[in-house]
């Protein structure tokens, strides 16, 4: 399978030869997608974290910085990695890293990561991840979230959110991912389980909007919980600021 490695490169230093491995493996796991509206969605973002293994790009992510007022928001577009890999960290350990420099480039400000997904995989990076995170089981979004979350979606994806349910709905011919890589329906974890009860329409490319709150805890306990991961160990909590 061969080491996992991520790097972090500005949209506009993309080569062309990255540009075609990253298309390569996104229409592979995504349907109704087109190398044109790639480049567009590409082009909107900020920068792209590469996903190597044996010499070749497996996988990515791509994020940009948004601000609504005094809050900052980290947004996710679409993120793919092959199957072979998944669980291997690196992506977690470079988005981290990404999220903590945002943070620190902004101290006194209310830092937030905005996604949205479409496959519960991506909302499980939120689920595990985040102390503070919407929507959640056991937990209504307040209306401060509820309202940055409208804001932010109506602001890149206008009369597609339906604000009630904080779900985008798209056109038939939205991209979405192949039936075959995420399929809830075998899952039985609780956070899965909510998600789909959140997001019925995930199979056919709706996309659940969620936020989670980059702060002193997140930053404490994302580490701890990776080391829990890796050793199968509990780490201790962290503290609470």
């Amino acid at each position: 399978m061969g080491t996992l490695r991520a790097t972090t490169v500005p949209v506009h230093r993309l080569t062309t030869a990255q540009r075609d491995a990253a298309w390569a493996v996104f229409s592979r796991y995504y349907e109704n997608t087109d190398r044109e509206r790639f480049e567009r969605d590409l082009a909107a973002k900020d920068h792209v974290f590469l996903l190597h293994a044996e010499g070749r790009i497996v996988g990515f992510s791509t994020v940009c910085v948004d601000r609504v007022g005094d809050i900052v928001s980290i947004f996710s577009g679409d993120t793919v990695l092959e199957p072979a890999h998944h669980g291997a960290g690196a992506l977690q350990w470079a988005f981290f890293r990404y999220i903590v420099r945002t943070k620190l480039r902004n101290p006194h400000r209310l830092v937030t990561w905005f996604l949205i997904s479409k496959g519960y995989k991506t909302y499980l990076l939120l689920a595990r991840n985040f102390p503070t995170h919407w929507p959640r089981r056991g937990a209504p979004t307040p209306d401060w979230a509820r309202e940055l979350l409208v804001t932010l979606a109506t602001r890149r994806f206008g009369d597609a959110l339906d604000p009630d349910a904080l779900v985008l709905r798209f056109t038939a011919d939205h991209e979405r991912l192949r039936p075959d890589v995420a399929p809830v329906e075998q899952q039985e974890d609780p956070d899965i389980r909510f998600f789909a009860t959140a997001n019925p329409g995930h199979a056919d490319g709706d996309e659940l909007c969620c936020l989670g709150v980059v702060d002193a805890h997140l930053v404490m306990s994302w580490p701890m919980k990776r080391l829990e991961r890796l050793t199968g160990r509990t780490a201790p909590p962290a503290p609470r600021p």
